[in-house]
């Protein structure tokens, strides 16, 4: 907390109970992934595969299907429309870490231009008319998404909190402002990964919060987001554990694939 800036705003975040070790709890599991010597070793086969299988995951807490094999090409139908989007948003995320760093907003809205075939892909919403796959509601109105996204992108490029905490607050923002029409939760779980990287928690993307989301279901990512919104503490603290779950069994998945490619040596 001493290294924090004190008009950070997430530092309140921080004081809630729970939080602080949450994100303490993450951090540790992300460093045992990553210093994992069977991990390591497989590590250039382990990306690319992770990859894809965060990519389907991802469309798949849309309504897509996730399939068995993960090497499998998408089906040719709006399902499959949906899983190809999936995996160009997670895939494009990786390649822009740098970018990330200095004009998230900007990079946000590269990655829409994947997840979206409408002529507005890239654009944030002008109305309230939005695609909203998982039933959220609660939707701001577009004349308070400049603000917001304003002060989201100053607590990206300037937050001292712990990576953890930015990545879930980047997430559950971007989850409630859905800022543009359609695809925008595939952004905003694209955040995770972008915020990861950038703050060189987990360079490689071998940490697929996405497939975590996805095996806990979509009620309970719907009941999390839920419990964002509500903007209470305990709301809050329930929303930050999610996302750490979400990691950790993102994780627990990885190790399961670097074991499996040992014993295939």
């Amino acid at each position: 907390m001493s290294a924090l800036n004190p008009i950070d705003p997430l530092n309140k975040l921080l004081a809630i109970s729970g939080v602080a070790k949450e994100c303490e709890v993450t951090l540790k599991a992300i460093d045992e992934l990553l210093w994992n010597r069977t991990v390591r070793r497989h590590q250039i086969a382990l990306s690319p595969y992770t990859r894809r299988i965060a990519g389907f995951a991802t469309a798949a807490l849309d309504g897509a299907q996730m399939p068995k094999d993960p090497t499998m090409e998408p089906e040719v139908s709006p399902m499959g429309s949906l899983s190809e989007q999936g995996l160009l948003v997670t895939a494009e995320a990786d390649l822009q870490t740098l970018a990330f760093k200095s004009e998230p907003l900007k990079v946000l809205a590269r990655l829409h231009t994947f997840a979206s075939s409408a002529d507005d892909r890239g654009q944030p919403r002008t109305s309230n008319e939005v695609d909203d796959p998982l039933r959220v509601g609660n939707l701001p109105p577009h004349e308070l998404l400049q603000e917001r996204l304003a002060q989201l992108v100053d607590l990206i490029i300037n937050s001292k909190a712990p990576a953890i905490l930015i990545a879930a607050i980047a997430h559950a923002e971007l989850a409630t402002l859905r800022p543009f029409t359609h695809g925008s939760y595939l952004v905003a779980r694209a955040s995770t990964r972008l915020i990861l990287a950038a703050r060189d928690v987990d360079v490689d993307g071998l940490v697929m919060s996405e497939y975590g989301a996805f095996l806990m279901g979509r009620p309970a990512y719907v009941k999390a987001i839920s419990a964002y919104q509500s903007g209470t503490a305990e709301g809050l603290a329930a929303w930050i554990q999610w996302q750490g779950e979400a990691i950790r069994k993102g994780i627990e998945m990885t190790l399961q694939l670097a074991e499996l490619a040992d014993t295939k040596k």
